[in-house]
């Protein structure tokens, strides 16, 4: 199964990541499906059936829903997204309205050559010049002004020419915290990620800067651009056209929110359950606004309860990652829905324990959950450490933008994880 990963930490720990609600759903209902008849897993897995189902929708306290068919069906909406929006309406005009924590690094608004930010065309039309490229004849391609001089001739017009370069040699290139970015020691820079290649060596993944030939000193045709629709191209003698605002000097490290949820069996999924989600997704937004590096994952971690040597067993499923567009829904389901806590995520922890190699340690019970923030922050680093992504390695190193906390019961419970998170995270350097 390639669409998870999993991880044997130090002692008695073991960790599973999934890149999203689909692919943990998906690993949960194979585990299900695909265990022994004489196991303990499928023991397990059969006394969440009909029976456990419709029992439980007796009570809509349980699963936020009498309705059973809403619990086996795929669970992709969460049932009361209405009331949420409700409620975090309320949360923003508390907290994030008022915030006073300033995240954002954008300032004074600036005018620059560069292509960011908004172009202005009454700045740019104060003057017009061509748009220029150079083609090698050599490498049968346009190549970068950066590499091209002129010369005057003896007649007084200008020769172009492709400046010499010297061959560079395939090498491993590290992603160096010192310069925040992929420094190649051979040529003393930091380079862009897109002029790298992802190779596997030896089962891990590493960056090569790739062979270049030498290039020798040779003439090139200077010629001017054209559009898609063979259009010559014109720029401005005003260089400053385009208006931006500049990002801070110094950004926050990426930050990793990991929300455990667990919840003990008299929580009510309506009423107190959808605060759990809250939180989280009022950070979300203050980040996803202040142009932060951030992603957000949920924890399901497990404590076996059969035997000696109780192992412990660590789900975490990305809801967020870095770029993503914020998808509200899907915290909701995993953070604060009755039918994905107390039907999906109950045979979560028995398929993680199966999966895990713990048949024997499954008990008449699902085990015992694990609310302790410094055990799920602690696994998640490891398992970081381990990964097979070099910015997942390097992202282990900032142990303190790794912020864990669990849902929250109740509307104040929301508003102080959030001004508490928040001002974690202006701490960060």
């Amino acid at each position: 199964m390639e669409y998870y990963k999993k991880n044997k930490l130090s002692g008695n720990r073991t960790a599973f990541m999934f890149d999203s609600l689909t692919d943990y759903n998906r690993f949960v209902n194979e585990i299900s499906n695909a265990v022994p008849a004489n196991s303990r897993a499928k023991m397990k897995f059969d006394s969440f059936g009909g029976d456990y189902i419709t029992r439980t929708a007796r009570d809509e306290k349980k699963f936020g829903t009498t309705d059973a068919s809403l619990v086996t069906n795929n669970i992709d909406t969460y049932l009361f997204n209405n009331e949420l929006e409700s409620f975090l309406g309320s949360l923003r005009s508390r907290t994030v309205n008022l915030d006073i924590v300033d995240l954002d690094q954008q300032k004074t608004i600036k005018f620059t050559e560069q292509e960011l930010g908004i172009f202005s065309f009454d700045l740019a039309s104060l003057g017009l010049i061509p748009v220029v490229e150079f083609f090698s004849p050599v490498l049968n391609e346009i190549v970068s002004a950066d590499l091209i001089k002129s010369e005057k001739k003896s007649d007084g017009t200008l020769y172009f020419y492709h400046i010499y370069q010297q061959e560079i040699p395939k090498h491993i290139v590290n992603f160096n915290t010192n310069y925040n970015g992929y420094y190649s020691e051979v040529l003393k820079r930091v380079v862009p990620k897109d002029n790298l290649v992802e190779e596997d060596f030896n089962g891990n993944i590493v960056f090569y800067y790739p062979f270049k030939a030498e290039v020798q000193k040779h003439k090139v045709d200077r010629r001017q651009k054209v559009d898609e629709n063979g259009k010559l191209k014109w720029s401005t003698t005003f260089k400053k056209s385009f208006i931006y605002i500049p990002k801070v000097e110094k950004p926050l490290p990426r930050v990793d929110i990991i929300v455990g949820s667990s919840f003990d069996w008299g929580v009510d999924a309506k009423n107190q359950m959808i605060y759990s989600s809250m939180a989280a997704i009022s950070i979300a937004e203050k980040l996803s606004t202040s142009g932060v590096n951030y992603r957000i994952v949920v924890a399901y971690p497990v404590r076996t309860s059969r035997g000696a040597n109780p192992q412990e067993i660590y789900s975490f499923v990305t809801v967020k990652k870095e770029g993503e567009v914020l998808d509200k829904n899907k915290i909701a389901v995993l953070l604060s829905d009755g039918r994905q806590f107390r039907y999906q995520q109950f045979k979560g922890f028995v398929a993680s324990i199966y999966d895990a190699g713990y048949d024997a340690k499954i008990s008449d019970g699902i085990g015992s959950p694990i609310y302790d923030a410094d055990s799920i922050k602690n696994a998640y680093i490891d398992y970081l450490t381990v990964s097979d992504s070099p910015s997942d390695r390097e992202a282990a190193k900032k142990t303190e933008s790794k912020i864990v906390f669990s849902g929250a019961l109740s509307q104040q419970q929301a508003e102080d994880q959030y001004n508490d998170i928040i001002g974690q995270i202006s701490r960060l350097t």
